[in-house]
């Protein structure tokens, strides 16, 4: 997995897409932020990658602000009992907590549910 992870923020750094990656244990949820044809791009990539399996896309909407500017594609993990999570970043990322305190709510209270999803 940190492979990919590796990959994916350095690619995004490059196209200027943020974004947020949440793994409860065989799930995933992210949040993809940045230009929309670049973020179509990665979308369409996601789905095309045999990898991958039973994509949902929730909302694909124009934001006013970004809920991760700083981060080239943050990631949280839920351990196989459900009871703790890691945060991985790379060097240099920003670490406030889980999401910034301007997030929008109902982005915080998704993700929340999601990483609590037993």
């Amino acid at each position: 997995m940190s492979n990919v992870l590796n990959a994916s923020q350095s690619n995004n750094e490059e196209r200027y897409i943020t974004g947020y990656l949440a793994h409860n244990r065989d799930s995933f949820m992210q949040l993809i932020e940045g230009p929309r044809a670049e973020v179509e791009d990665v979308y369409d990539r996601i789905v095309k990658d045999p990898r991958h399996s039973g994509i949902v896309r929730i909302l694909a909407e124009k934001a006013e602000a970004r809920a991760f500017p700083r981060w080239s594609m943050n990631y949280f993990r839920v351990d196989k009992n459900g009871h703790n999570g890691t945060m991985l970043v790379r060097r240099g990322d920003p670490v406030d907590s889980l999401m910034t305190a301007e997030a929008p709510r109902d982005l915080i209270y998704t993700f929340s549910k999601f990483i609590r999803q037993s």
